[in-house]
């Protein structure tokens, strides 16, 4: 204690200290005393004791009187009082550890006299009783708790090494989902939880890119993360995710792991969105449809992004799974967007995992102009259109002003952080102001009983102006909407959005109108901020979630005909078996059952034996016709054997039997006609558990016909597919054509649905590149000639044409055709014969180069289809043919050749790999 020798006073020691990983050493932190200084203790008498016991913790082996005896740390790093510490490690307890859900309680004092390290009792006890006047008082308890080490999993990378530097690589540029969780691998039984974590990202030059803030974690499932980052992440750029996350008990800690974005290729939606204003209504109409035909089975998701942000931030505002059966056409309403922000919308496929694929965006942003007012809650919404009024508008603050004798003016303080805006507001109710049913409909209100109430009003010469009955259940249903007590979303031009709850709502009728109108009147209150998550919270528009389960179920129609050789062969495997072979790639058809079957024997009936206990067996040789035996056929339906007459008809009629097995005793010629219940699923097997991407530079080279797919070559030339990966390309991000001077070239990219001809130039090059589109598919497509100016000269240089203006039946009869000589046949039909044969006879000598690949046949089938009809239109439209290099090809009216092409590209493409 401080006296006249010991002027030492306790540490000043906080209740507990964050939780430690138990075979680390802890770190107890203090303060000192005012009137003292770090020079007058010369060391730290240190207590540990069992929470639970209040015995000694400390090994007596190297502590015989329960007390350690330590220097005083400084942590040079920490600048304010509380930066001196001792340290108490694991071996200096009893069991060499802290133990697991143990708190320890720790008390410091302070000595002014040197000590040495005792290991008798007799001699510790004689110490600290002839130096009691050196020690200061012991400090208040300090709690410490060790806990184990907690591991971070996050979905997508594999390890906690910060140092890693394997690119996992997320799906898509504008979204990354941060789902895992904290855990722990040496025991179940730890009772520490995540208590909240921070999710960070940095560009390689650990500049902040996102930042959450604190995130806490969910009280039902608190070691769970779960965060989506709304950031516009730019594609093919290496970034670093860091997750700091903090213990209920206070253990932080940092782990990191590199990655990199990919926006192209990887699970395309095969669709295009387009946005409207709909501005008689408040919302925005948004589309999302297909570009092809093939069935559309996946969860979607619909992102939003505005001009509030800078369209840096972009957040999810509809998810569904889409199981309808049918190829992609959804119409999605927002009843959430601001009258005078910008806004663009996206698209993308989420499969069953929750891995988000490729994105498709509206190209320009899109604003809305509200005239009225809307109150939006729950997929309802009122529009006020006829006399809306808002008489005052005020933000409510809590202060208070201070008048005292002293002083002449008032002292006005602002008390705590109130700051709500509250208005009133008031229109007319009629069901006009609902002309389209954004709110209710006739339908909706009348139910079964419409037909009834239509013809009552056109019997009574009753319409829209006066149905004082349709107004008044409309009416009715205003004031539901109205007097719940639930939140409403307020939109109007003037004052924006406005998250509100209605208060003190009354109606007054209007006497003119014999009260068929009525008028209400409302103060609105703010609540919350307008934001999505509040729009969720509070049900004003939901999100909703994807699903961890994708199938589709439909009934079908089938035959099958053949012969079924016995009881090895069931009817159910074999349509199994037609089924797989039609199944699209990624999903996996399985049928449940028949619920209705027909089956015709083609063979002869054969003897049946009938036994007493009514089974039903196919005659052998040694027996004989009885009276218990028959002639017909046996089908065993669910193991169940059933008689079939000599006529060879059967057709099961219970619609209640789901018919799981259908096979026959003997080998038997039959025709099955059946109505199948079958499953199509997403097949999550073929996702792979961790993707590699890589951005690189190739290049093709060589002569190109005019049917020659060039970016199928290029997919077709990284195509792997083995059982432990699989490797493809997933973009063309740039071409650098090289070519002679006049070579035409036919290229379509992301951002349309044509192709366009160019022409390469005096420099034999062309490139293709933008920052936003990837290039879908490109074709050489002949030579481009300019027409023979001179005519003196006796022919054309090789980069004209040189027009003859002779018109003949067949290409046969010219035998002395003129160099780069464009002549005109009249078609007949053997003149077409005849010419066909004569180029036939050309690209029959020329080589394609295509390379065919079982899964690349597929991918660009689209593609080739625009192509190839596109080519086709150009050579029925021609009936020209020219004389070229000494052989005929078609001559275009825009000057081509249609000739093979020597050429040289260059390319920059996107190139993933999957580990199963």
């Amino acid at each position: 204690m401080a006296g006249i020798l010991n002027n030492l006073y306790p540490p000043i020691v906080d209740t507990m200290m964050p939780s430690f990983v138990r075979t680390t050493a802890c770190k107890v932190y203090f303060s000192l005393s005012s009137y003292n200084d770090s020079a007058d203790i010369q060391n730290v008498q240190v207590t540990v004791s069992n929470q639970n016991s209040s015995l000694t913790a400390l090994d007596p082996t190297q502590y015989p009187a329960g007390v350690k005896i330590t220097s005083l740390n400084v942590d040079t790093d920490i600048k304010s009082d509380d930066r001196y510490y001792i340290t108490i490690s694991p071996s200096d307890l009893k069991d060499g550890a802290f133990e697991i859900n143990q708190y320890y309680k720790v008390q410091i004092r302070f000595t002014g006299t040197g000590a040495a390290a005792f290991t008798s009792s007799t001699k510790v006890a004689a110490w600290l009783t002839n130096n009691q006047a050196y020690f200061s008082e012991w400090s208040t308890v300090c709690l410490i708790k060790g806990i184990q080490q907690p591991l971070i999993y996050i979905k997508g990378f594999d390890s906690n090494d910060t140092s890693s530097s394997i690119e996992t690589v997320f799906t898509v540029s504008e979204v990354v989902d941060v789902v895992g969780s904290m855990y722990y691998d040496e025991n179940e039984d730890e009772d520490e939880y995540l208590a909240s974590y921070e999710v960070n990202i940095y560009d390689s030059y650990s500049r902040a890119v996102y930042e959450s803030g604190i995130q806490y974690s969910n009280e039902y499932y608190p070691n769970e993360i779960n965060h989506k980052v709304k950031a516009n992440l730019t594609d093919s750029t290496e970034y670093t995710l860091s997750i700091t996350y903090t213990t209920n008990n206070g253990y932080s800690n940092t782990v990191s792991y590199t990655f990199m974005t990919v926006s192209n290729g990887i699970d395309v939606l095969n669709a295009t969105i387009s946005v409207e204003a709909d501005e008689e209504n408040g919302r925005m109409i948004v589309t999302v449809v297909s570009t092809d035909t093939t069935e559309f089975l996946s969860n979607l998701c619909i992102r939003r992004t505005s001009s509030e942000s800078n369209f840096t931030i972009w957040e999810d505002v509809y998810i569904s799974l889409i199981n309808q059966g049918s190829a992609l056409n959804l119409t999605w309403y927002d009843y959430t967007v601001e009258s005078g922000v910008w806004y663009r919308y996206c698209a993308q496929k989420i499969n069953a995992k929750g891995q988000r694929g490729t994105i498709i965006t509206n190209r320009h942003p899109v604003m809305i102009y509200l005239d009225d007012i809307f109150l939006t809650r729950e997929g309802m919404q009122i529009r006020i259109k006829y006399d809306p009024n808002i008489s005052s508008f005020k933000t409510t603050l809590s202060e208070s002003r201070t008048e005292t004798i002293g002083s002449k003016y008032p002292y006005i303080r602002r008390n705590g952080n109130v700051a709500y805006r509250q208005f009133p507001i008031s229109g007319l109710v009629t069901a006009f102001m609902d002309e389209d049913g954004a709110f209710i409909s006739k339908d909706s209100t009348f139910g079964d009983n419409l037909e009834y109430y239509e013809e009552y009003n056109e019997e009574n010469l009753i319409t829209d102006y006066n149905d004082f009955v349709y107004e008044r259940e409309f009416r009715k249903q205003v004031m539901d909407f109205l007097y719940a007590n639930k939140a409403t979303l307020f939109r109007s031009l003037s004052e924006g959005n406005i998250l509100v709850r209605l208060m003190d709502v009354s109606f007054t009728p209007n006497a003119t109108l014999g009260r068929m109108l009525y008028s209400f009147s409302a103060t609105a209150y703010e609540i919350d901020e307008c934001s999505l998550d509040n729009f969720e919270k509070y049900g004003i528009q939901t999100v909703g979630e994807y699903s961890t389960y994708i199938e589709y179920t439909y009934e079908q129609k089938g035959q099958l005909a053949g012969t079924y050789v016995g009881t090895t062969q069931d009817v159910i495997t074999s349509i199994q078996s037609e089924i797989d072979l039609k199944t699209i790639s990624g999903y996996i058809e399985t049928i449940y059952y028949l619920k209705w079957l027909r089956i015709e024997f083609q063979g002869d009936p054969y003897l049946i034996v009938c036994g007493k206990d009514g089974s039903l067996t196919p005659a052998t040789a040694s027996d004989t016709v009885t009276e218990n035996t028959v002639y017909g056929y046996i089908v065993y339906i669910n193991n169940e054997a059933i008689l079939v007459s000599p006529r060879g008809y059967y057709e099961l009629l219970d619609e209640d039997t789901e018919v799981i097995s259908v096979w026959f005793p003997v080998s038997s010629e039959v025709i099955v006609d059946y109505i199948g219940y079958i499953s199509e699923e997403e097949d999550t097997s073929s996702y792979a558990s961790r993707l590699y991407y890589y951005t690189r530079a190739g290049q093709l080279w060589g002569t190109f016909d005019t049917n020659t797919s060039l970016s199928k070559q290029i997919y077709t030339k990284y195509y792997l597919d083995y059982k432990a990966y699989y490797q493809k390309l997933t973009a063309i991000d740039r071409i650098t054509v090289e070519s002679s001077p006049g070579a035409v070239v036919y290229v379509k990219d992301s951002f349309d649905d044509d192709y366009y001809r160019h022409v390469v130039g005096p420099t034999g090059i062309l490139d293709f590149y933008d920052d936003e589109a990837t290039i879908s598919a490109f074709y050489f497509c002949g030579m481009h000639l300019n027409p023979m100016t001179d005519e003196t000269r006796l022919e054309p240089e090789d980069d004209e044409y040189y027009d003859t203006g002779i018109t003949v039946y067949s290409l046969d009869s010219i035998t002395n055709p003129v160099k780069n000589g464009v002549y005109t046949v009249v078609a007949t039909e053997s003149s077409e014969d005849e010419t066909d044969a004569a180029l036939s006879a050309v690209s029959a000598d020329e080589d394609s180069g295509e390379v065919t690949v079982e899964e690349s046949e597929t991918i660009y089938d689209e593609d080739e289809a625009t192509y190839t009809l596109l080519l086709s239109e150009i050579i029925s439209d021609s009936d020209q043919y020219i004389w070229y290099r000494g052989q005929w090809y078609t001559f275009t009216s825009d000057g081509d050749v249609l000739c093979p092409v020597e050429g040289l590209v260059d390319y920059i493409y996107e190139l993933i790999k999957g580990e199963y």
